[in-house]
C-alpha cells in the first residue's frame, strides 16, 4: 500500500481484487479488521473504514459474532462497476 489514494480506499481495492481474481469467494469468510490493519501495519480504525466502504456497496455483510463474509454475486457486482467506471473514464 503505497500510492496516493488514502489508505482506506488502497484496502477496499485491495479486497476487491481478491474477491474478483477468486481468492477471496463468494460466501467465504474476510479477515478481521484487525488481521488487515496487523498485516499492513496501520490503525484497526482505518481497516475498518475501508471493510466499510464494502459493506455500504453490498460486497461484504456481516454474521454478528461471527465475522465478515462477501456477498453472493459480490464478484459480477464489482465487475460491474469496474466496467460502468472505465467506460465513464476513458470511453
Amino acid at each position: 500500500m503505497d500510492d496516493s489514494r488514502p489508505l482506506f480506499q488502497q484496502l477496499a481495492d485491495q479486497i476487491a481484487d481478491e474477491i474478483i481474481d477468486g481468492t477471496l469467494p463468494e460466501e467465504g469468510q474476510v479477515p478481521s479488521t484487525t488481521e488487515f490493519a496487523a498485516f499492513h501495519r496501520i490503525n484497526p480504525a482505518t481497516a475498518l473504514k475501508g471493510v466499510t466502504l464494502l459493506v455500504d456497496d453490498g460486497i461484504l455483510y456481516k454474521k454478528r459474532g461471527i465475522g465478515m463474509f462477501v456477498a453472493t454475486g459480490a464478484r459480477d457486482r464489482l465487475l460491474h462497476q469496474r466496467r460502468e467506471k472505465f467506460r465513464t473514464d476513458y470511453v
